[in-house]
């Protein structure tokens, strides 16, 4: 049996390993399994952005490219994607190229707990359904800080557990039956979206996350519950 340590250095391979997998059929999967709400989702974090148009803007585990597309509505003088799957990355890099353009962009492939930016670069910083997966959080959210110039926003959209018993058990069944079910006949990967609900379940709550932010030099932070909990944004800005 692998020790703790050895399985906690494990941990991050397998998850690469995952998202290489499920890379082609990653969005579809996300509209199926949130009902679509996941692209509202997105433009509610994005929103936090406006008072830096033509910013430049950070989207780490940028996966496919959805938040990178988003964040040109804010004409973004320059915009960096970065993940830790070469495969999700590949689909980054098609769905940039084939969208309409506005400011340069570029991709990198990197954890999101050494990122391989000068401090102080960046108007905003966002992830999106991403930072469950990082080995270290607090370490992820000092990263997020340093590379914000002062004055800067980071945005963590997250999926949560919704706070409602009712919704709870509701969640619950989607979890178990509907999430492994839509994972086995897209993606041919059922175990790839059983993680997905135990990740979501071991979350911090949203007071416990907002103190790791604020422990990260995070001020005047914030969570914002969408959906009746289902997901949640979390913002702070760097003083």
């Amino acid at each position: 049996m692998e020790n703790s340590a050895a399985s906690q250095q494990a941990r991050p391979a397998r998850i690469r390993a995952m998202f290489d997998r499920i890379a082609p059929t990653y969005d579809l999967l996300n509209r199926l399994i949130s009902f679509g709400l996941d692209t509202g989702w997105r433009r509610e974090a994005i929103a936090l952005f406006r008072e830096f148009p033509g910013g430049s803007f950070l989207d780490i585990a940028a996966g496919s490219g959805d938040v990178s597309l988003e964040l040109r509505t804010l004409s973004p003088r320059f915009t960096a994607g970065t993940d830790f799957s070469i495969n999700m990355l590949r689909q980054y890099d098609l769905k940039m190229r084939a969208g309409s353009p506005a400011g340069r962009f570029g991709a990198a492939a990197c954890d999101a707990l050494a990122l391989p930016f000068r401090d102080r670069t960046f108007d905003g910083a966002i992830t999106a359904f991403g930072i469950r997966n990082f080995a270290d959080r607090p370490l992820s959210l000092r990263e997020m800080h340093r590379v914000l110039r002062p004055g800067g926003i980071a945005v963590i959209l997250e999926l949560t557990v919704p706070g409602h018993p009712v919704l709870q058990r509701l969640y619950a069944l989607h979890a178990k039956y509907l999430l492994p079910a839509a994972g086995r006949i897209i993606s041919g990967d059922s175990s790839a979206y059983r993680y997905l609900p135990d990740s979501i379940m071991a979350f911090p709550s949203n007071s416990e996350f907002l103190s790791i932010m604020s422990a990260a030099g995070f001020v005047r932070t914030e969570a914002r519950p969408l959906t009746f909990g289902a997901a949640t944004i979390f913002s702070g800005r760097k003083p």
